[in-house]
């Protein structure tokens, strides 16, 4: 990372024995956070600047926005490393009326959409209008204005209709309001020969307007209804042509959406969410599954990149109009400079990756990487994270990591055991989903939804289910010689001899290993006990979630909605520090040595340094 987190760094001594302390404001430090090199995002939208040969935006699910200078061969942040948290940016477009403006569209996580613009690259934005609460943004469009100079029209598509605005962003009106019909627009298309005339694709058939959006009509015969009109591209060649694709295959039009025919032939996957009709006559259709080329006007297509590839999104550069650049879900950005007969990988820079475990196993530190198409496994590091291998250990998606004598993936299709350098299924649990695996000592359990099992070490030992008698599993750890269990409306301690009940002091939390005891983390707050016969000491209030770190220096990392917490061997020290991303999305996290990692859902894998024992002065009380 280029900037520097501010970080409260506190050591906190246990609020049990200081009730009625002042607790001293807290030390301020600074961390520096790094990014692993570990490449690939969830790409949304791709525009290339028609001014300047080779410079290209992307932007993400997670609310970054990239560019890059090489034609999208390597990528850095446009500018602030996420400058829409919290936005889904699914449009970027050039606006014809400003020359070197471009639009960003986007939905909410939360609700609502927003429209921002940016006249250095996306440097620094400006959102002229404030964020609709109605109106989650899909797609822009622009009319050109009537004279040199003039503002012409913005128009957007959203989830309540077609949104217009003539005076550069500041207002809006809802052109589709006299028909209620018209709703969930995920497309736009403006005629530029004749402005007024506009096609919205909906979720279940396309509309026309050929008054500037005063009036529409349903334009779809020879389309199925009930077609999701994911995206209307023209052929520059032929203006009168356009090609729709949809949820069921392509569609194509030889008067403007008044008509149209379908194509399928030889396209084996129908979700077809991108399109581009490239100069050179060639289309391309981007399907969950692949992207499909065609050299026949549609009459046949062939899959061209990798089937588990997602295509999102597709741009091809103005100046070299052969290089097309492919924006997937999970798996970055994929090149071609072939007019679509290639791809390759091309994300180096851009890290919007899912990282869900981190495990180290003597030297090598592992990351798994979900939901990144093709470049989804288990990565290997053994320089500390500053290189990982380039290609993965293939595995179906990975929940969680554990390695002590052995190496284990627990996944959603099984649990994987790793022998002699490659990952092997067990094939006695199948393909059940496992949750959770641990593994402590001699032991080794696995957490299903259902259930929990443990392995029998003798030669040809199995797993076998335990005797656990209460909810369905939510966390489990081995500690002070048993099981302990959570289901979120209580916890258990299993032993040998023993299933029952432990008294705690909220219902709702999730159990780690703690400092030869356990630690409960929820809403409640985190506790932990040392013991069966120990009592409960208070860590922290308000709601946590807990996270192993691996590490028996700093075992548990606690994270809540602000902040987190990098607990110590001694239950009365802490490190708390502001998590360089939103601390919600911190899914994962390594200590090894003086080096903390943390593996976020949608940022990649962060690593810093951690500061030497006695850097920061000892303080009283657990901010809360």
């Amino acid at each position: 990372m280029r900037r520097t987190a501010l970080a409260l760094l506190v050591l906190v001594v246990v609020a049990a024995g200081v009730a009625g302390a002042a607790a001293p404001a807290p030390t301020l430090a600074a961390l520096e956070w790094q990014r692993a090199p570990l490449y690939g995002g969830d790409v949304r939208a791709l525009a290339f600047d028609p001014r300047a040969t080779g410079v290209v935006l992307a932007s993400t699910s997670a609310g970054q926005v990239y560019r890059s200078d090489d034609g999208g061969e390597s990528w850095r942040d446009a500018g602030a490393e996420v400058p829409f948290p919290g936005w889904v940016v699914v449009a970027l477009a050039f606006d014809p009326n400003r020359p070197g403006r471009v639009w960003a569209g986007m939905w909410g996580l939360w609700g609502g959409g927003m429209i921002a613009c940016s006249d250095d690259l996306g440097a620094h934005w400006t959102v002229p209008h404030p964020p609709f609460p109605d109106h989650q943004i899909y797609a822009l469009a622009f009319a050109p204005a009537a004279e040199p100079g003039g503002l012409g029209w913005l128009y957007a598509a959203t989830r309540a209709g077609v949104l217009g605005s003539d005076d550069d962003g500041h207002s809006y009106r809802l052109l589709t309001a006299s028909q209620p019909e018209l709703v969930n627009v995920a497309s736009l298309y403006v005629d530029p020969r004749n402005p007024r005339t506009i096609l919205a694709g909906t979720w279940r058939r396309a509309y026309r307007s050929d008054d500037g959006g005063e009036s529409w009509r349903a334009v779809f015969d020879g389309m199925v209804e009930d077609t999701d009109v994911f995206s209307l591209n023209p052929v520059a060649a032929r203006p009168d042509e356009l090609w729709a694709s949809t949820c069921g295959w392509v569609y194509r039009s030889i008067d403007l959406g008044q008509h149209w025919t379908r194509f399928k032939e030889g396209l084996a996957e129908r979700r077809t969410p991108s399109f581009r009709a490239l100069p050179d006559g060639t289309l391309l259709a981007g399907t969950v599954a692949g992207v499909y080329r065609s050299i026949d006007s549609g009459q046949s297509w062939a899959r061209t990149s990798a089937a588990s590839l997602s295509i999102l999104t597709m741009a091809e550069d103005p100046g070299r109009p052969q290089r097309v650049l492919v924006g997937t879900e999970g798996a970055g950005v994929y090149v071609s400079e072939d007019s679509g007969q290639s791809f390759r990988p091309a994300s180096r820079g851009m890290q919007n990756l899912r990282i869900m475990a981190l495990a180290k196993s003597g030297p090598e530190i592992l990351a798994a990487v979900n939901h990144a198409g093709p470049g989804s496994g288990v990565y290997s590091s053994f320089d500390r994270g500053r290189s990982f291998a380039v290609v993965p250990s293939t595995l179906p998606t990975v929940l969680d990591l554990a390695a002590g004598d052995r190496l284990w993936a627990a996944t959603e299709q099984g649990l994987f055991e790793r022998r002699d350098g490659s990952w092997q299924r067990l094939p006695q649990l199948g393909t059940r989903r496992i949750e959770q695996v641990i593994e402590e000592g001699r032991r080794v359990v696995v957490r299903t939804g259902a259930g929990l099992l443990e392995w029998d070490r003798r030669p040809g030992g199995k797993f076998a289910p335990l005797a656990y008698r209460h909810g369905a599993p939510r966390s489990a750890a081995l500690a002070d010689g048993a099981l302990w269990v959570s289901d979120g409306k209580g916890l258990y301690r299993l032993t040998a001899k023993s299933n029952h009940e432990v008294s705690a002091p909220f219902a709702d939390g999730s159990v780690v290993a703690f400092g030869g005891g356990v630690l409960l983390a929820g809403g409640g707050g985190a506790f932990a006990r040392a013991s069966l016969e120990a009592p409960w000491r208070e860590i922290a209030g308000g709601a946590w979630r807990a996270l192993p770190t691996g590490s028996p220096d700093h075992p548990v990392l606690l994270v809540n909605d602000d902040s987190a917490v990098l607990l110590g061997r001694d239950p009365g020290a802490a490190l708390r520090f502001a998590a360089p991303v939103p601390a919600r999305d911190v899914a994962a996290a390594l200590v090894d040595g003086d080096r903390l990692f943390l593996g976020t859902a949608g940022y990649g894998l962060l690593v810093t340094a951690l500061p030497p024992a006695d850097a920061a002065p000892a303080t009283a009380g657990v901010d809360r």
